[in-house]
């Protein structure tokens, strides 16, 4: 979709007489285009201790062939692989990026021949990577996916009736490691064997080598969506009784880095129970082709999906590895309650079991989609130690709901466990019948985002007198999503996008998303009003995909001589897509538009300017940006997807933070300057020309907190 940027600006004076300015801003360098074969899929950047950049994305191997049916897309399309690449400075420019390497090397291979196509004939189902998640610590890093490539001969299939009776294979885990910070990649290494459908991988892992991951497996194959979210379907989100989440951890020592340094998985969830699948469900066959009986495919009475996992290792961890897990799963009503918990576990790294986790969810709501939040060592006057937030509401998917918060602060333990929840949970939240789940005696949790237009500042004293303490339907028509979070020693961060009534987004576009986020000062005991910070005005753009980034811990090798490499923990970054409002009504699908950032100073009093970092050319759509940056929080590293013409690109740019000048470097010089407003709100700015790299001559500044006017743009459809 072309775009046409109509661009203008109101200037509001700000200040008083004989106040001090002082201001940053963003300003971003040239772009580079990382991928070669037009097939870029969710592009991950870290940054190593030694300051190196790697980036990781799928790609096709041939975009002209190695086709396979894409059930997500529900279309056909070249294979994936996934591929590596790292820059150790003046990233700016491509010579100084390496080769691109291919780290899985899966999509030149068959494990199983299908009738992906739907005509009756089998034929050789190429492997394909689906998207890379990247984690790092010290020097080392992990690098894990899903795949159709599953070798070993165990391997399953299904056949979507509804997709033209397409038969696809299960996928199976994969990880990849380096241990010398993305120079040299281990082989594949092949957690799951594919006789269930493997999806929705995550790990973490610590500098001295320990590492954990997790990842789901359907019995019954990945599900297809149902149409009421928000999402494309087909994400792991909807599964099947029997779907568990299974968890595998490194070796320490990474000894056998090439030949296998994972331990033996095993469940960690307790659906499985031995009963044979019963009920319609799509077509199941093994390796050769043989259609599996319904006594030989596991089932149970409830499905766990999109598990979130963390590892830590502070001072009140007894020196061994803490694991932090919390998932989705169906209640296991029987069909008396479509709706699910969010539940949580918490064990030593090395000794996972097979358990249910602990309700902390409000039983009787549906609740899904949980985050969590946790740090090394909890906050130094609050003791503040996790922060784990999640959607709920009386609706079930794609209906409206708020976002749902508990803390973890130590009383007696190291502020992980359940019974150190705030709000508290039941005791006795670890149950898995649906008979005793319902009854439990869980608090309510704090609702971070009702009434967020109206919303104000509060304190822990007073929570029950605010809008912290609202049910899910104080205003149902009201809809959360998107929910991030940030938590640095007693200060914690929650953001979420929001719209006032979602019936009217979905089906009028007189309502839309934005970006908002809270601040609670755990020391003080405190909760700022939500703050807006992406300002959209114009109801026929959405905000979607927003980041809540802090700065990473200090480089003790190179802090202080570099100063660039001690922490800042009062800086955070922000970053969002915007995306087409379009009518649930309307044959047309919604475009991705713009990428935005800025950076959030003082704990959030000050916020740079908002910048457009992605967007400029009138025919690519941009989105899925993932953003660094460094210690001191000076510079900003971001990689995204940019579909164009010809094909969908990894694209990186950086950014360094100016200070502007008194005068903003208007000739005229009544061109107002930024700074923190003396009433300690936020001050927020936009800059006149978003599409280009950040001139200080064009800087004009909206100042919200003391009744200023926005600078807004209008999309134009074509």
């Amino acid at each position: 979709m072309k775009k046409t940027l109509l661009a203008s600006a109101l200037i509001t004076a700000v200040g008083s007489s004989g106040m001090a300015w002082g201001a940053t801003g963003l300003s971003f360098g040239d772009s580079v285009q990382l991928s070669a074969n037009g097939g870029a899929s969710k592009t991950k950047l870290v940054r190593m201790a030694n300051g190196r950049l790697v980036s990781v994305y799928g790609d096709y191997l041939d975009p002209n062939g190695n086709t396979v049916y894409d059930v997500k897309a529900q279309a056909e399309r070249p294979a994936r692989d996934i591929f590596a690449r790292h820059c150790d400075a003046d990233c700016d420019q491509l010579a100084n990026w390496s080769d691109a390497v291919n780290i899985s090397g899966t999509a030149s291979q068959s494990s199983i021949d299908t009738d992906w196509s739907g005509d009756g004939t089998p034929m050789a189902f190429a492997g394909d990577s689906d998207k890379p998640n990247i984690f790092n610590a010290g020097s080392r890093i992990v690098v894990s996916w899903v795949d159709k490539y599953c070798a070993g001969g165990a391997q399953r299939t299904v056949s979507y009736l509804t997709l033209e009776n397409r038969e696809i294979p299960f996928s199976c885990a994969y990880t990849v490691s380096s241990s010398d910070n993305g120079a040299t990649w281990s082989a594949p290494e092949q957690l799951s064997s594919g006789a269930r459908d493997a999806k929705q991988d995550v790990h973490r892992g610590l500098g001295t080598g320990e590492w954990a991951i997790t990842w789901q497996e359907d019995p019954r194959g990945l599900q297809l969506g149902e149409a009421d979210g928000p999402g494309d379907g087909a994400s792991g989100a909807n599964v099947s009784h029997g779907t568990d989440i299974w968890y595998s951890y490194a070796d320490a020592g990474w000894t056998d880095q090439d030949l296998g340094m994972w331990t033996t998985p095993v469940r960690v969830t307790d659906n499985y129970d031995a009963q044979t699948a019963s009920g319609n469900f799509n077509v199941i066959k093994n390796s050769a082709g043989d259609v599996v009986a319904d006594d030989q495919i596991e089932s149970g009475t409830a499905g766990a999906s999109r598990a979130n996992m963390a590892l830590q290792l502070g001072s009140l961890d007894a020196l061994v590895p803490q694991v932090i897990l919390a998932y989705e799963e169906t209640k296991g009503s029987d069909g008396l309650d479509e709706g699910k918990y969010v539940r949580y576990h918490t064990f030593d790294w090395n000794t996972p079991g097979e358990q249910a986790g602990c309700i902390i969810s409000n039983p009787a709501l549906n609740a899904r989609r949980v985050r969590f939040v946790p740090q090394k060592e909890p906050g130094t006057a609050s003791g503040l130690r996790l922060g784990i937030f999640w959607k709920e509401g009386e609706f079930t998917q794609g209906g409206p709901s708020d976002i749902m918060l508990r803390k973890g602060i130590v009383n007696g333990g190291n502020g992980f466990s359940s019974a150190e929840m705030v709000p508290a949970v039941g005791a006795n939240c670890a149950v898995s019948d649906y008979a005793s789940a319902i009854v439990l005696n869980n608090q309510p949790a704090l609702n971070m985002s009702s009434r967020t237009e109206d919303a104000q500042a509060t304190a822990d004293a007073d929570i029950g007198t605010s809008t912290l303490s609202d049910d899910t339907n104080q205003k149902v028509e009201e809809n959360a999503i998107a929910h991030r979070g940030l938590l640095r020693g007693d200060d914690l961060y929650i953001g979420y996008t929001y719209t006032p009534v979602l019936a009217e987004l979905l089906y009028t576009n007189t309502k839309n998303y934005n970006f908002y986020t809270r601040h609670y000062d755990a020391a003080a005991g405190t909760w700022s009003a939500p703050e807006n910070l992406s300002n959209i005005t114009d109801t026929g753009i959405n905000v979607r995909e927003p980041r809540l980034v802090g700065t990473p811990g200090t480089n003790t090798t190179k802090c202080p001589t570099n100063l660039e490499e001690c922490q800042d923990k009062a800086k955070y970054y922000v970053a969002w897509g915007t995306q087409t409002n379009v009518s649930e009504w309307s044959l047309e699908e919604p475009s991705e538009l713009d990428l935005y950032a800025a950076r959030a100073e003082d704990k959030g009093a000050y916020v740079t300017p908002v910048v457009r970092f992605a967007g400029e050319a009138a025919d690519a759509e941009d989105f899925e940006s993932q953003i660094r940056m460094t210690p001191a929080g000076n510079e900003l590293f971001v990689v995204w997807n940019e579909n164009d013409a010809n094909g969908t690109h990894a694209v990186y740019r950086e950014a360094v933070t100016t200070e502007l000048p008194d005068d903003g470097g208007d000739d005229s010089g009544d061109t107002p300057t930024a700074s923190s407003s003396n009433s300690g709100g936020t001050v927020f700015g936009c800059s006149y020309n978003p599409g280009a790299p950040f001139d200080p001559t064009l800087f004009l500044l909206t100042a919200l907190a003391i009744g200023g006017l926005t600078v807004r743009k209008v999309k134009a459809r074509s």
